[in-house]
């Protein structure tokens, strides 16, 4: 009588689908792996009370970014984005014809699993996507996420580099590589940045690291 109560929600069964793609194994060489950086903007640095305003996102494959794939999404909170607007530019009047959280959420997990997710400093990005997932869906799926900012970490404290202050801010690991420097705080420019940077970060590593050792270098 009561069974619809436990039934598990079509939605639910989404997130069980993309889980059930297995990520590849940590022995695969890392440049084989399929990646999909992104980045989101929000109104603040809580997940539990603040909202997201934006998404970006642009796949790599087989180490070439595939920009035709590339998404930017703008979303429109539950409230106004208030003075948050000054630091990522998103103003209420933009987001008249925002997408649906819900739908770009579905969209992640139809197109990418097996994928593991790029972003620089991902803690945050993280926070509130899972979250998102969980109010969405009632369960976060298993996104597994690299994170560009420890790698570059990683790598200049093995080379015995002085870090001065700032020196893994995006911009700043973008002008060490002679990479383009675009506007900060756009969802999908940042995305593409963070791209950019993890391929660097990939050709000058060893031959053979494996997903093993950039997971290692990302914790």
């Amino acid at each position: 009588m009561l069974g619809w109560l436990i039934k598990k929600s079509p939605l639910y069964e989404q997130v069980k689908q993309f889980n059930a793609v297995a990520l590849p194994a940590l022995t695969t060489p890392a440049r084989q792996c399929n990646y999909l950086a992104i980045d989101l903007e929000m109104t603040g640095l809580h997940a539990r009370q603040d909202h997201i305003v934006s998404i970006g996102w642009v796949p790599i494959v087989k180490q070439q970014i595939e920009l035709s794939q590339a998404k930017h999404f703008l979303i429109k909170p539950p409230v106004s984005v208030g003075q948050s607007a000054v630091y990522h530019g998103v103003h209420d009047k933009d987001l008249k014809n925002a997408s649906e959280l819900s739908d770009v959420l579905q969209q992640l997990l139809t197109d990418y699993p097996g994928y593991l997710f790029l972003a620089h400093h991902c803690r945050l990005d993280r926070a509130f996507l899972q979250l998102a997932f969980q109010r969405q869906y009632g369960k976060a799926p298993r996104m597994q996420f690299i994170d560009t900012l420890n790698i570059e970490w990683h790598r200049m404290q093995k080379q015995g580099t002085v870090m001065k202050k700032d020196a893994l801010r995006l911009p700043q690991c973008l002008q060490r590589y002679n990479l383009p420097v675009s506007a900060q705080h756009h969802a999908l420019e940042d995305a593409y940045s963070c791209a950019l940077l993890y391929l660097t970060q990939l050709k000058k590593s060893h031959p053979d690291i494996t997903l093993g050792d950039i997971l290692q270098q990302s914790s």
